[in-house]
């Protein structure tokens, strides 16, 4: 009897499982504060006017703004029903693009039609990104809903 009770003790052991619990608690902490930073680094986008020919829908009236390498702007209202196209030119200054122009600007093509409210930016291919987002953040501020980055060209 005492050899089946010897052999029945080297069969019961205990697992620590603490060792498991603690990578655990680690790794859920690593997962938790990981997954707050990814967030951070979203620009919150979308597609302002597109191609409708097939639902035949027509784009909104909208405002292109064409930045150049230089600085200069190009402001270009289109699809606007009782205006075919206008189109306006802020000169550069000598650092660059005129802020204090392109903002009077806005607010001047803002107050001749109020029914502006998508625009799109298309930069030149040595167009500065700083300059990209803030005439981007310009056109928000002058209270247009759809902001929008066209490709190069």
């Amino acid at each position: 009897m005492s050899a089946s009770s010897n052999n029945n003790d080297k069969l019961n052991f205990d697992i620590n499982i603490l060792p498991i619990l603690d990578i655990l608690s680690v790794l859920i902490c690593f997962l938790l504060l990981t997954a707050v930073w990814v967030q951070i680094g979203t620009l919150d986008t979308k597609q302002a006017i597109g191609d409708n020919s097939t639902s035949g829908a027509k784009n909104p009236p909208s405002l292109w703004v064409t930045l150049d390498a230089d600085g200069s702007v190009q402001l270009s209202v289109r699809d606007l029903p009782k205006l075919q196209t206008s189109e306006t030119r802020v000169a550069k200054t000598t650092k660059g693009v005129n802020w204090a122009g392109l903002e009077a600007k806005l607010a001047d093509l803002k107050t001749k039609f109020p029914e502006l409210k998508t625009g799109i930016v298309r930069p030149g291919a040595q167009s500065s990104y700083g300059d990209v987002i803030k005439i981007m953040d310009q056109l928000k501020q002058s209270q247009f809903e759809g902001v929008g980055l066209s490709p190069l060209g």
